[in-house]
């Protein structure tokens, strides 16, 4: 029932600010503290939608998108521009790191409307007993922090603005400036540090309290103190910008940042909050893991609820589950669907943060399987893995996933001899001489198409070239990569359920798992390393992963601004990528860290993935093509084998310097002059 009545207090608040005109009010723009601010119900009426526009990248987050990227209009739409498809974990979707251009996100008029309360709450203050306006006051500022971070982490130094601007002051007195991205960072700081101190430590479900407040300062410290380290070489630059300091924190400014970010992460985990399933046996994490994310449980610090219930204009559902699961798995087949289908997949690289897929054998040819299932039923895959992504011949609401790219008469030779895809390749891959490819959905031998007589089809099982899920073409209904997404999806949703509009489970905006991340991160970086490796071992033990063993003298991985990042921190990180993946921290991560304008060298260069043994950077978006694991049946061998590829639709990210910050929108900068735009813009 709370669920519900919070929800509807939302129409709450909007009828008493529209309804203004029908009352015995003050005029409209002026607010009637003692109708809807002095009251906690009135105040808690008024935070709705203040909640509601919060800056989190959800399920309905879409890149570029009118509305600052939030909450756009069509629940379908927005899967397409997932923002995972522009930092490189999944393909399909965005073609480039579309999110450089920004979507002009300057939420002004929300943080006036938190100020709102911030200024007029002392003028009522004696409604109040001195605990629930300390906790209304903090709310307030936990919420203008959330705000403020949205803008900190994606343009540097913004206009702080602390009261209830009057539209008919003087223009001068509008037109405020920029603080600096080192002052900017300290506001949210300081709103947090006073919200940490004065909320409640027990709220309703999607409302802040203390440990919520402790979460953001334990994030956004975190952000803060990495660009210090890590961020003066793209803002050494003579642009007024950086000279002016907008951009760029001081390199001495990082380690006060850590320590704070540790003090909300100590906060928090005085909290009520767990681990979930962190003793359970091994043969049950992997089940563990796929509901952490479709229930609401002790890992819960912070959560966004969708409601069925709830009208439609309140945008409170989502459609993660028709752009995750292809259209055989949601009751749509053969012409039959009612919506696109899957829309993006994960990349062989994301596959490989894991564990490296086990394709070839010692003398780098492929493998050769007796079934396109033995792979991952043979395959002692981490359970986080497996809870993570849905292969071939696994099955969701009674259908198999169905993934062939094609077949080969003959392959005698590596892995290599396919050259990536590469229609010239010396393995003769050719439709009329060694391979044949499907086109389109599921693909069988047409014994009048003279081009495929010259196969022995009776060894092709059902005579297939290729299956339903690809790997023949376009994105839609069709794994680009070979693998589907399960995080997150809704399995027991019946069939037709999982398509466009019809998802109601909770978006994690903060979840343990992560604090136990950004504690390790940023004890590493204090040179607190015990603390950093018992939260990597406990998030590892969660996730079933093989025992991480830190190395005593741990060598360079590569330098950033003159900062080593050694292999053990390099493992924290690509211990964050792993537990958060497609929670849309990784594009915020690889920008604070600097390192997602690197030329991505997974075939050469000298930093080594402590996973996998592969070299370079992971996720580095500079000439970055993803990789696909393609199966293919062998008709001389009547076995199957998976080829490493680029992936179909030839997608190569581009990451340029300029959008480690994003620019100040245009429209703003005509209304006011006085903002600086950021460098390379």
């Amino acid at each position: 029932m709370k669920k519900i009545k919070y929800i509807l207090l939302s129409g709450l608040a909007a009828l008493a600010l529209a309804s203004c005109s029908d009352l015995d009010l003050e005029p409209k723009g002026q607010m009637d503290s003692s109708v809807l601010l002095g009251s906690e119900t009135g105040i808690k009426s008024y935070f709705v939608l203040a909640y509601q526009m919060l800056p989190i990248e959800d399920f309905n987050y879409k890149v570029n998108s009118p509305g600052y990227g939030f909450n756009g209009g069509n629940r379908w739409d927005i899967p397409k521009d997932y923002q995972s498809t522009v930092n490189g974990e999944l393909v399909g979707g965005r073609g480039n790191v579309d999110e450089t251009g920004g979507f002009d996100y300057w939420p002004y008029d929300r943080i006036r409307y938190v100020n709102t309360v911030i200024e007029t709450l002392p003028t009522v203050q004696g409604n109040f007993n001195e605990a629930v306006y300390n906790a209304l006051m903090g709310e307030a500022r936990f919420l203008r922090a959330f705000y403020y971070f949205g803008l900190a982490k994606r343009y540097g130094g913004v206009p702080i603005i602390t009261t209830v601007q009057n539209p008919t002051a003087p223009r001068e007195e509008l037109m405020v400036s920029r603080a600096t991205e080192l002052e900017t960072w300290q506001f949210i700081h300081d709103d947090l540090e006073f919200a940490m101190a004065n909320m409640t430590e027990k709220s309703d479900i999607g409302r802040g309290n203390k440990y919520v407040a402790a979460a953001l300062m334990s994030r956004a410290m975190l952000y803060a103190g990495t660009i210090a380290k890590y961020g003066d070489y793209t803002t050494a630059s003579p642009e007024p910008a950086a000279a002016a300091g907008l951009v760029g924190i001081p390199a001495d400014k990082a380690n006060y940042f850590f320590e704070e970010s540790l003090k909300g992460s100590k906060m928090v985990k005085q909290g009520p909050y767990e681990l979930v399933g962190e003793n359970l046996p091994q043969a049950q994490k992997e089940q563990n893991y796929v509901d952490l994310f479709l229930t609401i449980n002790k890992e819960d610090i912070f959560i966004k609820q969708y409601s069925q219930s709830a009208n439609q204009d309140a945008q409170l559902y989502h459609s993660y589950d028709g752009a995750a699961s292809p259209q055989y798995q949601n009751g749509n087949i053969d012409g039959m669907a009612q919506w696109p289908g899957s829309l993006w997949y994960p990349s062989v690289e994301t596959l490989e943060l894991y564990q490296k897929l086990p394709l070839e054998d010692a003398n780098g040819k492929p493998r050769r399987f007796n079934t396109r299932e033995e792979l991952w039923q043979t395959t002692d895959f981490e359970p986080r893995m497996r809870a993570n992504f849905y292969f071939s011949g696994q099955e969701l609401r009674g259908n198999k996933f169905a993934v062939q790219r094609g077949v080969y008469s003959t392959y005698t030779g590596t892995m290599l001899d396919a050259a990536q895809g590469d229609i010239n390749a010396p393995s003769g891959i050719n439709a009329l001489t060694n391979r044949a490819v499907g086109g389109g959905k599921r693909w069988t031998y047409d014994p009048n198409n003279t081009n495929q007589t010259k196969w022995d089809w009776s060894k092709s099982p059902d005579k297939l070239i290729s299956d339903y899920h690809g790997c023949w073409g376009g994105n839609e209904n069709n794994s680009l990569t070979g693998a589907f997404m399960r995080k997150y999806v809704d399995y027991k949703l019946s069939i037709g359920m999982a398509a466009a509009n019809t998802c109601y489970h909770p978006w994690k905006v903060f979840r343990f798992a992560e604090i136990l991340l950004n504690e390790a991160e940023a004890a590493y970086e204090l040179g607190q390393k015990d603390l950093a490796y018992e939260n990597i071992a406990r998030i590892r033990n969660r996730a079933g992963g093989v025992v991480w063993t830190p190395k005593a003298a741990p060598a360079a991985t590569y330098i950033i601004n003159g900062q080593t990042v050694d292999e053990n921190l390099e493992y924290i990180r690509e211990e964050r990528a792993r537990e958060l993946l497609i929670e849309n921290h990784r594009w915020f991560d690889i920008r604070r860290w600097r390192v997602a304008d690197q030329l991505n060298r997974l075939d050469g260069g000298d930093a080594v993935n402590p996973v996998t043994g592969a070299k370079g950077f992971t996720f580095a978006l500079q000439q970055f093509r993803p990789h696909a694991f393609y199966p293919y049946f062998v008709l001389s061998e009547g076995k199957y084998i998976f080829i490493r590829e680029y992936t179909t639709d030839w997608k190569q990210f581009t990451f340029e310097k300029k959008a480690y910050y994003e620019d100040i929108p245009g429209g703003e900068i005509n209304i006011n002059p006085n903002l600086i735009q950021n460098p390379l813009w």
